[in-house]
């Protein structure tokens, strides 16, 4: 079976910098892999390249058996349809009052193309992921009216809703509270394991990473600069480095923390 995501000296530029210089990056159908590293580190966009977002200098990009650089317009967003999106900022625009059961819905009509009405079998695949997701008592409610992370379950309801065949998931728990930031990586884990989804999970807290993600990538300055096992990828040390102050990494049944100050050591 071919990678979910192969991409191979890819060079993505900014205005004044590189942003992006990655050698080779791997995702394999099914996992779920984090995309760790510091702000800055080039997480987003590396999502933005698989999305057809980015411009790419050099390199390739293949997403579901896809080259991605190299397409159309029109054949970027027939890709989009198969990839199911989670940004990292969320738009509550007063100026569009929709209910938590319309936001999902986007994510539908996204899968079914503009200008297709919705059919009853669309609003129950709708439905039933508000319902999975623990959103039914708030579906008639205004989607700005909600907690933040309510609206990151209706975004990840919306993305669902579309019938995905890849998850892209960029820090879904930034700016929640710790209790709504394990609510959602349970619902995370949950998810994968219902559907066996391949996810990657952009994010920089090692609390955030799920027990089912048994492969991290991390990125520092645009380049890869670990791959592999959470345990084996964030040790003290590289945590310690990657960040510039002294912390000790702890893992411990599936779940991953650091403690600040501690010894650089494991």
């Amino acid at each position: 079976m071919s990678p979910a995501i192969e991409i191979h000296n890819l060079l993505v530029t900014g205005t004044d910098r590189c942003r992006l210089d990655v050698a080779d990056f791997r995702a394999e159908p099914g996992t779920l892999l984090a995309l760790m590293g510091p702000n800055g580190a080039g997480k987003t966009t590396l999502l933005h390249a698989c999305l057809g977002l980015a411009t790419v200098a050099r390199g390739t990009v293949r997403v579901l058996g896809t080259q991605v650089e190299t397409l159309s317009a029109a054949d970027r967003a027939r890709l989009r349809r198969r990839i199911g999106y989670v940004p990292q900022i969320l738009s509550a625009r007063g100026e569009l009052p929709l209910t938590v059961r319309e936001v999902v819905a986007i994510g539908r009509t996204a899968r079914a193309g503009c200008g297709r009405r919705l059919t009853r079998e669309d609003w129950q695949t709708v439905d039933r992921w508000i319902d999975q997701l623990g959103l039914s008592s708030l579906a008639h409610h205004s989607f700005g009216e909600i907690s933040g992370g309510e609206q990151r379950k209706t975004i990840l309801a919306r993305a669902m809703a579309q019938e995905p065949e890849l998850l892209l998931l960029d820090e879904p728990t930034a700016h929640l509270d710790l209790g709504w930031r394990e609510r959602i990586v349970e619902t995370i884990d949950t998810l994968h394991s219902q559907t066996r989804l391949g996810v990657i999970l952009v994010c920089h807290e090692l609390e955030v990473l799920p027990v089912a993600c048994r492969h991290v990538v991390l990125l520092n300055q645009g380049r890869v600069a670990a791959n592999g096992t959470p345990e084996s990828v964030l040790t003290s040390q590289s945590v310690s480095a990657l960040y510039g102050a002294r912390f000790q990494a702890v893992h411990q049944h599936g779940r991953h923390a650091v403690i600040p100050g501690g010894g650089a050591h494991d």
